[in-house]
């Protein structure tokens, strides 16, 4: 039985406590063996100058839950959304 990825969205402006709860969100994915997409998705004409901040919040999340590295896809610019997977 294969099991589907789970999607986590992130925006620009997330706040600490809203990263934070969907960080725990992801490790329980993760500790149920099931793959986790991070998604960051720049909208409108103000955020599209805010790829900096878009990957400090991606890399931020990805601390927070305190993955190893080798198990995360390297970040990709899908126009404007940044995306990264999460294997367990």
């Amino acid at each position: 039985m294969a099991k589907n990825n789970k999607t986590i969205k992130l925006s620009v402006d997330i706040g600490a406590n809203d990263r934070i709860r969907k960080a725990k969100q992801a490790i329980n994915f993760l500790e149920k063996k099931i793959p986790v997409r991070v998604e960051l998705r720049l909208k409108g004409w103000r955020q599209r100058d805010r790829t900096g901040d878009a990957m400090l919040v991606v890399n931020t999340f990805i601390a927070d839950i305190g993955h190893p590295e080798n198990k995360v896809n390297p970040l990709k610019w899908n126009n404007t959304t940044l995306q990264t997977y999460l294997h367990p």
